[in-house]
C-alpha cells in the first residue's frame, strides 16, 4: 500500500461536474486531487443551448470551449405528438461530443493546478478527514485523505449508490445510439437538433459536423435478449419514426449501435459528513430537456461554493449542506416538471404503454408546486396560480392595506454570496420555504415596510429605502407574499 497522501479536496470523476468543481476549487487556492478513469466507451452527444454560453463564461471555461471548435447549435427541429415545431436562437450554442467536451474541461482543471490521477476509486470512508482508497493505473493501491470529497462519478455513483440514490419513476429508458454520415441532410437543419416522438419512444439526432450526426432512439429499458440484439432493435425503432427515417434514407451508418441506460433517478440526500454528490451522481434528468450538462455545471459551481465554505468555516458546514440538499432536490423537481409537459402531450397522441406510464408520472410531477424549494425564478413565479391570482387582486382593488401575518417570522437562512455560503435574513411562514428574493425584490424589507400601508405607499417606501425597482417586480414580490400568507391584504375601512 502506498503511503497515504493528503489533499483539501478529492473529486471523483472528471466529467463536466467533476472537472468544473476541481477547476474552481483549485483556482480558489485549495489543493485538489481529481481522480479520473478513462473508459474508452462511446458517450451520447449533447446539445448545449445558447444560454450555456453565459454559464461557461461565469465559470471561466467559455474561451476554451470556443477554441475547441464544436459544431454550432442554432436550435432544433421537432415533430412532437404529431405537431411540428421549429426553435431558432439568436446566438449559437454548441453540439458536442462528450468525450471531447470532457477533455476540454479536464484541461481547464489541470491548468488551475488540480492534480489529475488516472485511477479507479475502490472505497470512500467519510470522516474528518475522509479516506479515499483507489487503484492507480498501474494497479498500485493508494489512499488519499481529504477534508471534503465530491462524488462526481455520474451514474456509477461511487458514494451515491450506497444508500443515497433512489429510482424516481416506475419506468426505465434505454438510449440506443449510432453515428451516421449524412451528406444529404437538409442544409437548413445542419446546425439544429432533430427531436421526434413516435408510438413506442422518441428519437434525438445531434449534429457533430455538417455531415456527421449521432442519432439516438429512447426506448423502454428491457433486459435479456433484446439488449443483446441492439442492432436489430435500433433498426426497428428507426423504422417507426417518420422524420428521422426519411433523413437517414440516403445516410451511411458509422459503426454498430451501442446502448446506455438513460433512466432517471435522484437522491435521498446530496450532502453530508464531508461528502457531496454533484451533477449526475446526485440525479439524472430526462435527456429530452437537453439540460443535463448545464445542470451538471450549475451543480458543480454550487458544490464548489459549499466545499469552499466548509473548508474556510466549519461552523457554517451544516447550513451550507442544507442549502445544497435543498437546491439539488429543487433543480431535479423543476427539470421533471418541464419534461412532464412534453410527456403529457405525447400521452394524448399515442396509445401505448411507453407513453401511458410517462404521462402518469407527468401528472404526479404537476402536483409539486413551483418554487417548493424556495428558489423563486421568474419561470416559477409566472407558473404559480396563487401568485397570479394575488397579482390580479392587488391590481384590481383600491384601498387595500397590508399587514404581516401573525405566523410570519424573520430568521437567518443560508444563501450564496460570491464564493461562500452566508446567513442572511429570510421570511418564514408555516408550510413554505424561506423567502429572501423574488422578481429582484428584497422580500424581508418589503414585508417590514408593508405594515399599515396601502400598495402605492408601500411602493414609495420601498423605493426610498432600497432604490428604484420596476413596479411589476414589486407587485410580483408582493403577490408572492400574499399568496404564501406572509402578508394579509385587507380592504381599508371607508
Amino acid at each position: 500500500m502506498r503511503v497515504a497522501d493528503q489533499s483539501d479536496v478529492v473529486v471523483i470523476g472528471a466529467g463536466p461536474a467533476g472537472s468544473t468543481t476541481a477547476q474552481l476549487l483549485a483556482s480558489w487556492g485549495w489543493s485538489v486531487v481529481l481522480v479520473h478513469r478513462a473508459t474508452g466507451r462511446p458517450s451520447l452527444a449533447e446539445s448545449l443551448p445558447a444560454s450555456t454560453r453565459r454559464l461557461l463564461a461565469f465559470l471561466g471555461q467559455l474561451s476554451r470551449v470556443e477554441r475547441a471548435g464544436f459544431h454550432p447549435n442554432d436550435g432544433n427541429v421537432a415533430r412532437w405528438a404529431d405537431q411540428s415545431r421549429l426553435t431558432r436562437t439568436p446566438d449559437s450554442g454548441f453540439h458536442v461530443s462528450r468525450a471531447e467536451f470532457d477533455r476540454v474541461l479536464r484541461e481547464a482543471a489541470a491548468a488551475a493546478s488540480a492534480r489529475i490521477t488516472e485511477a479507479v476509486v475502490r472505497r470512500v470512508d467519510a470522516g474528518d478527514p475522509a479516506r479515499v482508497t483507489y487503484a492507480a493505473a498501474d494497479g498500485t493501491p493508494a489512499i488519499v485523505h481529504a477534508r471534503v470529497v465530491l462524488d462526481c462519478s455520474g451514474r456509477a455513483g461511487i458514494v451515491a449508490r450506497r444508500g443515497w440514490r433512489r429510482a424516481s419513476a416506475r419506468y426505465g429508458t434505454l438510449a440506443v445510439a449510432a453515428e451516421w454520415e449524412c451528406p444529404d441532410w437538409p442544409e437548413d437543419e445542419r446546425t439544429r437538433t432533430l427531436v421526434e416522438s413516435y408510438e413506442t419512444g422518441w428519437a434525438w439526432s445531434v449534429p457533430l459536423s455538417p455531415t456527421r450526426r449521432q442519432c439516438t432512439v429512447m426506448i423502454e429499458n428491457r433486459r435479456s435478449r433484446e439488449r443483446r440484439a441492439l442492432g436489430d432493435r435500433y433498426t426497428r425503432e428507426v423504422a417507426l419514426t417518420s422524420e428521422l427515417r426519411a433523413r437517414l434514407a440516403t445516410a451511411t451508418p458509422v459503426g454498430a449501435p451501442w446502448a446506455r441506460d438513460a433512466s432517471i433517478y435522484d437522491c435521498t440526500q446530496a450532502a453530508g459528513d464531508g461528502v457531496l454528490l454533484v451533477g449526475d451522481a446526485a440525479s439524472f434528468i430526462e435527456p429530452l430537456s437537453s439540460a443535463g450538462v448545464k445542470k451538471a455545471l450549475v451543480s458543480a459551481w454550487r458544490a464548489a461554493v459549499v466545499a469552499n465554505t466548509c473548508l474556510k468555516d466549519s461552523s457554517l458546514a451544516g447550513a451550507a449542506c442544507d442549502l445544497y440538499n435543498r437546491r439539488e432536490h429543487q433543480v431535479y423537481a423543476d427539470c421533471v416538471r418541464r419534461s412532464a409537459a412534453f410527456f403529457a402531450e405525447a400521452g394524448v397522441a399515442y396509445d401505448s404503454a411507453f407513453w401511458a406510464v410517462r404521462s402518469e408520472y407527468a401528472r404526479a410531477a404537476d402536483e409539486v408546486p413551483a418554487g417548493a424549494g424556495g428558489d423563486w425564478t421568474d419561470e416559477a413565479l409566472a407558473g404559480d396560480t396563487g401568485v397570479r391570482n394575488a397579482f390580479a387582486y392587488l391590481r384590481a382593488s383600491d384601498g387595500i392595506r397590508l399587514r404581516p401575518a401573525a405566523a410570519l417570522r424573520v430568521e437567518p437562512v443560508a444563501a450564496i454570496e460570491g464564493r461562500e455560503v452566508v446567513l442572511r435574513d429570510a421570511l418564514v411562514v408555516p408550510g413554505a420555504a424561506p423567502m429572501r428574493f423574488a422578481a429582484g425584490v428584497d422580500l424581508p424589507t418589503l414585508a417590514r415596510l408593508a405594515a399599515g400601508r396601502d400598495v402605492p405607499a408601500l411602493v414609495d417606501a420601498y423605493h426610498a429605502a432600497v432604490g428604484p425597482v420596476p413596479i411589476a417586480g414589486l407587485l410580483t414580490g408582493l403577490s408572492l407574499l400574499v399568496a404564501r400568507h406572509a402578508l394579509v391584504a385587507e380592504a381599508s375601512p371607508s
